[in-house]
């Protein structure tokens, strides 16, 4: 059954009685209540992405569960028909869905599955069931089963690799802005925000999406005296938490009510926005304390001098070309 179908037809419920696969013994964790983070963060859980569950067997590594932000769970399996050496888990067979929910998105105690259909037994029981969370953090987590108080340790599959770049261009006309990298072991996706100029004279900065041709020419380290770069590598929550900043500000964008009048400003805001969020959790960046400008300084080029001064005192951070993963697919061991 390929995806396409599947995604037409899982709302069918099939029958009652799945068994239980994906139980394992785990030992709780000491003075960690139920439902609480084991990452010792103030960040809010996020379920979204690729999961499997560990049974200390090679079959249950063959089954995905892909929690999807709008609700929906896929359920794929690796078999020896589908699986080459060119494979990739997206391309991997469907065999059962359905609808999740949790009941305190940010600190959640239950998971809540309903219209689960399922070919094969799994880690979730088919039709309508709910598993406890007892312990979670951002790559892995653990859920009771309420009827059997089974254990099951959940561990995040890395289906993707993901890339935050700060770029910058100074000049008589300064671009500042940001760009979100995916690579999902196929295509390479760009989303890229923030504040440019055209290189016609006298023109006005506009903030807003960033075209293609001029991100492209930062998907590589300049050379050029005047561009700079700084490049993260983040987990999947990381970059689901700063993207949602990019979300935020486009839309401010769109509707024409970005916070402030003057659109270079608007560009210092947005920058700082980003990299603040990435300290949500603990220290990820170290930050320039003015905002690495002057009182005095051309307003035109403090988002230039801001990223500047982030690369000076992250560049052990900065992921170069060298280090770029050009290429990379998702391991498929077990």
């Amino acid at each position: 059954m390929i995806r396409v179908v599947f995604l037409c037809s899982f709302l069918l419920i099939c029958s009652l009685g799945a068994g239980n696969v994906g139980q394992t013994e785990v030992n709780l964790t000491y003075g960690v209540a139920l439902g609480q983070s084991i990452a010792g963060k103030t960040c809010s859980f996020s379920i979204s992405g690729t999961w499997r569950v560990d049974e200390g067997t090679s079959r249950a590594k063959t089954f995905l569960y892909e929690f999807d932000p709008s609700g929906m769970i896929i359920i794929s399996e690796r078999t020896d028909e589908n699986l080459t050496d060119d494979s990739i888990p997206r391309e991997y067979e469907v065999i059962g869905g359905g609808k999740y929910a949790l009941d305190r998105p940010d600190v959640p105690k239950r998971i809540e599955f309903r219209g689960i259909s399922l070919d094969k037994r799994g880690a979730i029981p088919r039709g309508k069931s709910s598993l406890q969370v007892v312990e979670y953090g951002d790559d892995s987590f653990v859920t009771s089963n309420p009827k059997t108080q089974a254990l099951t340790r959940w561990f995040r599959v890395q289906t993707h690799r993901r890339f935050l770049t700060f770029a910058a261009r100074s000049g008589p006309s300064p671009s500042a802005f940001v760009m979100w990298t995916t690579l999902d072991g196929r295509d390479t996706k760009i989303d890229a925000l923030g504040l440019r100029t055209d290189d016609r004279g006298g023109a006005a900065p506009v903030f807003g999406l960033i075209p293609e041709g001029l991100y492209h020419e930062f998907e590589y380290e300049s050379k050029k005296d005047y561009d700079v770069m700084l490049r993260l590598e983040l987990t999947d929550a990381e970059f689901e938490r700063s993207h949602k900043v990019f979300s935020a500000w486009t839309e401010f964008a769109r509707i024409g009510k970005l916070p402030l009048a003057d659109t270079y400003l608007n560009g210092m805001e947005f920058l700082k926005s980003v990299a603040g969020n990435l300290n949500q959790c603990d220290e990820k960046l170290k930050l320039p304390a003015t905002g690495g400008v002057t009182a005095a300084q051309d307003s035109r080029q403090q988002a230039p001098e801001y990223i500047n001064e982030m690369k000076k005192k992250n560049k052990g951070l900065h992921v170069t070309d060298g280090m770029f993963p050009l290429g990379w697919r998702p391991l498929l061991d077990g």
